[in-house]
């Protein structure tokens, strides 16, 4: 009889804790007026936490680097009317010639990531990696999928393309590097809220509600019939 009442408090227990779990783990739907809010929110933070490190790539304060050693992002981050925001590294070349329009072709060396924002502004302390040229391939790439889908593509541009990575290139000059050069300073960054990135449609990356973060240096921006080497 002792065993069967232990048995029953045990599994009344496992009953509660397992509620409780999930409860505690269960991720709130935002609305898209609530995820906006969140977006915007995040990104100041982002901006406030953030900075350009030695090599021009965008990294979180710690304990041995703080607001003191370097300038966050916040400092000289610019934000377009449309609600994106960039960043000029002012220890990187400017470039200079045309600017990409995205019609155009570009050669580019990047890390493109992105956090998924939450209530609060929270959500931007972990960055993932969507894909990166610097990080995988060690390459400059053409025309990344972000900035221009690909020629034999039956799916439209909002399928690949971030408009808002694209309108925030247009504020940047080529370095006039060839593929196999390397970086020595990333131009800058660019952040993109959801809204101006795939939102919560279909995209060949398999994300929704994320927010953007391109940080690259733009090596050649070249006519649509000449291919960027």
């Amino acid at each position: 009889m002792i065993k069967k009442i232990l048995l029953a408090g045990c599994i009344i227990s496992l009953a509660f804790f397992s509620s409780c779990k999930s409860d505690d783990d269960e991720v709130k739907t935002l609305s898209i007026e609530e995820q906006n809010a969140a977006d915007d929110a995040a990104i100041i933070n982002f901006l406030d936490n953030y900075y350009f490190d030695d090599l021009g790539k965008v990294t979180k304060f710690s304990d041995t680097v703080t607001s003191d050693d370097k300038d966050p992002l916040s400092k000289n981050a610019k934000k377009d009317p449309s609600g994106f925001w960039y960043v000029v590294n002012a220890e990187a070349s400017a470039g200079d010639g045309e600017n990409p329009d995205g019609e155009n072709n570009i050669l580019i060396h990047y890390t493109l990531k992105y956090f998924t924002a939450t209530e609060g502004g929270n959500g931007y302390t972990y960055l993932y990696t969507a894909s990166s040229s610097i990080d995988n391939i060690g390459v400059a790439q053409e025309n990344p999928f972000f900035y221009k889908k690909p020629e034999n593509s039956t799916y439209d541009d909002n399928y690949y393309t971030i408009k808002g990575i694209v309108n925030g290139l247009k504020n940047f000059k080529p370095t006039g590097k060839g593929k196999n050069d390397p970086y020595d300073k990333l131009q800058g960054v660019i952040i993109v809220p959801s809204r101006l990135a795939y939102a919560r449609n279909s995209n060949y990356l398999g994300l929704a509600d994320v927010t953007f973060i391109l940080n690259f240096e733009l090596y050649k921006v070249c006519s649509g019939e000449q291919t960027c080497l």
